[in-house]
């Protein structure tokens, strides 16, 4: 090397090394910031993969990473980078909320930022993951229209019942190529929305399209459980479930379970309880989902047996150990069938009465139901019982549909009630 070339290369570090000679933690800050860099093109990668197993770590050090960054250099120029990063980890993370309250922060301090229109797509996809947010994924993406925007619209609208919006936003999506890192993920959303929006041809066509790329067995079996799909949605239920069957998945998995959850109804639908019931305890053993819903199908098949001390049973283990809307939904179950238990050997008008209203509106055994409360109307006439029970029989056979029967009903309880004050509810209900 020349004195000329030595004399620049030491013009060129001096300034650097004057900076870590004033800050010694220079050196420390600029290498957090460049570790960040470099794992989140890792993280990128893995993700490209599918590489599930390595990247729980990644998305742990980059959270780490992030946090050390913001706390112990809240100055610096590449905090908003920072408090994005920490976002992206706590999404990848599943951490919903606490990526939401990141990206909020960084659009609200760093609007112009390069990386605003990248949070605006992160902040929408943790709205579309979490059920609590879906409606603000528009809000979200403010005037950000990329296909990665129109992919989590479309994600949003089908998680939330609106096949027709999900169907618009998917077919505004354009341009993409098999290389594409959505291009995938596009594919198999197509499937799922068009077979809700009863497209079964453009289903069929999405998912061969799907199996016309070079996929990894992980991602063969997903092809297979969408073939699975179609087929139950157009009324082939025994060939989808023995698609279901061949898949080779990992016993208690995520992926196990909510397979076996499809094989259960579909065993519903064919009238094999029994082999329902094998699937639906699968399903309480995974990581699924479908699990706390699983429990509650099988305590309401216990139900129709009448097994209602086992059905109890089963409401009780989702009410102690389910989240939100399932222990909810198991509470009011459970309070209905634990009165049913308390009421099942009493024989009081009132009692007797009690027991048909639960059998009908809560049970769903509606010949217990009319069994009782035709009981009480002819045997116990002379109890303030039997009027409402000639009520709830002109409604149970308007439900049913034999008006008829209803109007033959309504005509007892004026014959043999005239002086109750039901019966004019009665010609409401039947609209004369």
């Amino acid at each position: 090397m020349t004195v000329k070339n030595v004399g620049r290369l030491v013009l060129l570090a001096a300034p650097f090394y004057l900076l870590t000679c004033a800050n010694p933690n220079f050196g420390a800050y600029f290498n957090t910031y460049y570790n960040i860099q470099q794992l989140v093109k890792r993280i990128e990668k893995l993700e490209r993969e599918g590489d599930t197993l390595r990247l729980k770590s990644k998305y742990d050090s980059l959270e780490v990473k992030a946090a050390y960054l913001i706390k112990y250099y809240p100055n610096s120029k590449y905090l908003p980078d920072a408090i994005f990063y920490l976002g992206l980890a706590f999404s990848r993370k599943g951490q919903y909320e606490k990526a939401a309250k990141k990206f909020q922060e960084f659009l609200r301090y760093f609007p112009a930022h390069p990386l605003a229109k990248r949070a605006r797509i992160e902040l929408a996809r943790v709205y579309a993951l979490d059920p609590r947010f879906r409606h603000k994924v528009l809000d979200a993406l403010g005037d950000v229209r990329t296909n990665e925007a129109y992919y989590w619209l479309a994600y949003a609208n089908f998680k939330s019942g609106d096949y027709g919006a999900a169907s618009r936003y998917l077919d505004s999506i354009s341009g993409l190529k098999p290389g594409d890192p959505l291009y995938k993920r596009y594919l198999l959303l197509g499937v799922d929305i068009y077979l809700k929006a009863g497209k079964f041809d453009k289903a069929e066509e999405f998912l061969n399209r799907y199996l016309s790329l070079e996929l990894k067995p992980s991602e063969r079996k997903i092809a297979e459980e969408k073939r699975g799909d179609i087929l139950a949605s157009i009324g082939k239920h025994e060939e989808a479930l023995k698609v279901y069957s061949s898949i080779d998945l990992p016993p208690n998995s995520e992926d196990a379970g909510r397979v076996s959850f499809k094989m259960a109804r579909l065993h519903l639908l064919l009238g094999d309880t029994s082999s329902a019931l094998k699937e639906l305890e699968k399903v309480t053993r995974s990581t699924a989902d479908e699990k706390w819903k699983a429990m509650l199908l099988i305590g309401r098949i216990k139900i129709l047996k009448g097994d209602f001390n086992g059905a109890a049973v089963e409401f009780d283990r989702v009410y102690k150990n389910a989240p939100g809307r399932w222990k909810d939904e198991a509470s009011r179950i459970k309070l209905v069938l634990d009165e049913w238990i308390r009421l099942k050997a009493r024989k009081k008008p009132e009692d007797l009465y009690r027991k048909a209203e639960i059998l009908y509106f809560h049970l769903g055994k509606t010949p217990e139901a009319e069994s009782l409360w035709t009981y009480i109307a002819d045997s116990l006439k002379n109890t303030k019982f039997a009027p409402r029970a000639l009520y709830a029989l002109v409604y149970l056979n308007l439900t049913r549909g034999d008006t008829e029967k209803a109007i033959r009903f309504k005509q007892r309880l004026k014959d043999e009630h005239p002086e109750s004050d039901i019966y004019p509810l009665v010609g409401r209900l039947l609209g004369i």
